[in-house]
């Protein structure tokens, strides 16, 4: 058994224990959810005459089927990097890891590009509190944090403060606690003023605010004249599907921090099964209300002329705040305080999700470290703030540089991240699916639940099924344009990522060899607490 333990870097993590069931959850619905429901509004165009709702409805079940893979290896191997410990145990080693490296790089990409668009929203703030009462200084303000100076200040800056944040555990999660606290609350406040509003009053008031007779509906005209069409509505509740699918991702990260959790089956099951349903009904009353506050028709050609570059007059002179229906409701109502509630409900998560995403990374570092499959200074765990702080500065760095790729529009802008999940939890669930068979004493040692369904573990049947489902997904948005556009370039980078993780797997064993650990017999041993 010492021999055993020889094979990890140490025989301790050195985390502590301190993430609560419902910190974990506030940070799920801010992972989730940060930034999406105007991704939503954006969007509408992909699926024109959809029943939103039911399409949101018929998404769910795949999707907590896949959210109970990510639960049962959060509660089968709570350690830092949880899932990735899973997924690397399951079939072999080599797959967990080039898959989760996969991950990472989508993860570590989307860390930088989200920080990067944290100036946009003060834009939508400052710019519809300029066009609202005619104010040239907020507009003017509004202008520079859309600019790349602005949205490169600010990106950095929101890197900084989630680094800060996630060495201090514990502050950390008191933020996120009382994050998902104020988003719940301002969004309650949200949606009960919201459903005061309807398509009439709104369509008086923005023919009102832009002095252009009949606004409302020559926005629908020219989006129509200028090639939308809206489909019939099973159809287009169908084609829906991808999207809504891909709005739910991301319910995999707490199973990262799953070996700092307090309550660990409470804790797992909280912050992603009973997130993803609490995410489900947020996002259907978000879409609803605002579907029926200002139009559907209205709304899904606002988003078609916004992603076409139409030359719309209405669109045109309203550009500034693109997609950000607070500024219709301020435009109907003319209650700020209302309207900065309804700003700090759709983007306080999109800001208190940082932290946790940069602990995720973090935690996927340091589990591979302790594998050694990375330089054993990603798992220092500094004694006094029970962080890995050297891992957490090298994520900085890589949030910071991933802020100046995408302001200075480099190559790294081609990298479509959406089919990297569909494939990284696709293998996932296919790992799942086949680790009763082919890692038969992992699963019988590790994994709590071991149901049978006509002498079929139900871990492969909902494996079988998610996979399945995942591939349906990806072939029907395989070269989707807003979706996945699959050319050269994102063929390439795909190739390159995976085979830089295949390339860095292979060589540490190699490493490893040399010194007379033997790999394969690390993984099947779950790292030390």
């Amino acid at each position: 058994m010492a021999q055993r333990k020889d094979l990890f870097i140490r025989e301790s993590s050195g985390l502590v224990r301190e993430v609560s069931p419902w910190a974990s959850l506030s940070a799920t619905f801010g992972l989730v959810t940060g930034g999406v429901p105007i991704l939503i509004l954006s969007w509408l165009f992909t699926a024109p005459g959809a029943n939103w709702v039911l399409s949101f409805l018929l998404m769910l079940p795949p999707t907590l089927g896949m959210a109970f893979l990510f639960y049962i290896a959060g509660i089968s191997m709570p350690r830092a990097g949880g899932d990735y410990v899973f997924n690397s145990r399951a079939v072999h080693p080599a797959i967990g890891f080039i898959n989760y490296f996969g991950l990472f790089v989508a993860f570590a990409l989307s860390l930088g590009y989200y920080s990067y668009l944290a100036a946009q929203w003060f834009g939508y703030l400052f710019s519809s509190i300029g066009l609202a009462y005619s104010n040239q200084f907020f507009l003017s303000l509004g202008c520079w944090f859309s600019s790349t100076t602005g949205s490169v200040v600010i990106g950095i800056l929101v890197v900084f403060l989630s680094i800060i944040l996630s060495i201090i555990p514990r502050v950390q999660w008191r933020f996120v606690f009382w994050g998902g606290v104020i988003t719940l609350v301002s969004s309650i406040i949200m949606f009960i003023f919201l459903l005061q509003i309807t398509p009439t009053s709104f369509s008086t008031a923005l023919s009102s605010s832009t002095g252009i007779p009949n606004a409302y509906n020559e926005v629908i005209n020219d989006a129509m004249s200028n090639g939308l069409k809206f489909y019939p509505s099973l159809y287009a509740t169908f084609l829906a599907g991808p999207v809504i699918w891909y709005y739910y991702t991301w319910y995999n990260l707490p199973a990262s921090w799953s070996g700092e959790m307090k309550q660990v089956r409470k804790n797992v099951l909280y912050s992603i099964i009973v997130a993803i349903l609490i995410i489900s009904a947020y996002y259907i009353l978000f879409t609803y209300i605002n579907l029926r506050a200002f139009g559907c028709r209205f709304l899904t050609s606002w988003s078609y002329i916004s992603n076409c570059g139409i030359n719309d007059p209405v669109y045109k002179s309203l550009s500034s705040i693109g997609d950000f229906t607070p500024y219709f409701a301020l435009i109907v109502d003319h209650n700020l305080l209302i309207f900065m509630i309804m700003f700090i409900a759709l983007w306080l998560p999109n800001f208190y999700s940082n932290p946790p995403l940069v602990t995720s990374l973090v935690r996927y570092l340091f589990s591979w470290s302790f594998d050694r499959l990375m330089p054993s200074w990603l798992a220092d765990v500094n004694e006094n703030l029970k962080a890995p702080v050297k891992a957490t500065l090298l994520v900085g760095a890589m949030g910071i540089i991933g802020v100046l790729l995408y302001a200075f529009n480099t190559v790294v802008a081609l990298v479509d991240v959406t089919v990297i999940f569909e494939i990284g939890y696709a293998i996932f669930a296919l790992s799942v699916a086949l680790m009763p068979y082919v890692r038969k004493q992992v699963y019988e040692r590790s994994v709590p639940v071991k149901r049978k369904i006509l002498g079929i573990p139900l871990v492969s049947l909902i494996g079988v099924s998610v996979f399945a489902f995942l591939m349906f997904i990806l072939a029907i948005t395989w070269g989707n344009p807003i979706l996945l556009p699959i050319n050269i370039q994102t063929l390439a980078s795909l190739g390159i990522i995976y085979a830089v993780g295949g390339i860095i797997y292979a060589i540490a064993t190699q490493l490893n060899k040399k010194k007379g650990i033997e790999v394969s017999l690390l993984f099947q041993e779950i790292p030390p607490e």
